[in-house]
């Protein structure tokens, strides 16, 4: 595969610190979860409950993915999603950015190297402008991760190598939840925790 692989991708080290920044104050909600874990369908229940606009990374860097799929026909979407991350994760960032000027932002993505520890992390919430970010991490069993993929029948997942997989726990400061609880309870938990801090 490594005739197409994009080769010209930079990580999130190669931003400059404040280059990004935001002069609004509103939050941003990270909600994090491999796969299956329920990440957009929490989203979409609680952001009405806070006012919040939800910013997806499969809705923000779709057309990256299908240029990228015309352009290497042969690849799977798993495969372009992983040799395009970098591109991928900087369209999700400008969209943060963007949406939190005027509301609170649910980001919705799995954020496995954001997440690994406290420098990337803090690169991150420095490339989207700044404190207050909350990190929601979804912890879901390999079970219901399992039956959840192959129920929702993406095209996205074909080709997997890391399909219902659970991984371990940020390694910073974070709001852990049950990926296999009532969404409602969810929710509810999350008001308690946040209130109306939008």
């Amino acid at each position: 595969m490594s005739g197409w692989m994009d080769t010209s991708a930079k990580s999130l080290a190669g931003v400059v610190p404040g280059e990004r920044s935001s002069m609004s104050s509103h939050p941003v909600y990270v909600i994090s979860g491999v796969a299956g874990s329920g990440k957009t369908t929490l989203a979409h229940a609680w952001a009405p409950t806070m006012g919040a606009a939800v910013v997806d990374l499969d809705v923000v860097a779709a057309n990256v993915v299908d240029a990228a799929l015309h352009e290497h026909p042969e690849a799977t979407p798993w495969q372009i999603n992983a040799a395009y991350r970098a591109q991928r994760y900087h369209c999700l960032i400008d969209a943060i950015t963007a949406e939190r000027q005027s509301a609170p932002v649910m980001a919705v993505a799995p954020f496995t190297q954001e997440i690994s520890g406290e420098a990337p992390w803090a690169q991150f919430v420095r490339a989207i402008g700044g404190e207050p970010v909350q990190l929601v991490w979804i912890h879901t069993g390999a079970r219901a991760l399992s039956e959840r993929i192959a129920s929702r029948g993406a095209a996205r997942d074909a080709g997997r190598s890391d399909a219902a997989v659970p991984t371990p726990p940020p390694a910073m400061p974070h709001h852990a939840v049950n990926g296999e609880s009532p969404v409602p309870e969810i929710v509810a938990s999350l008001r308690s925790r946040f209130g109306n801090e939008g």
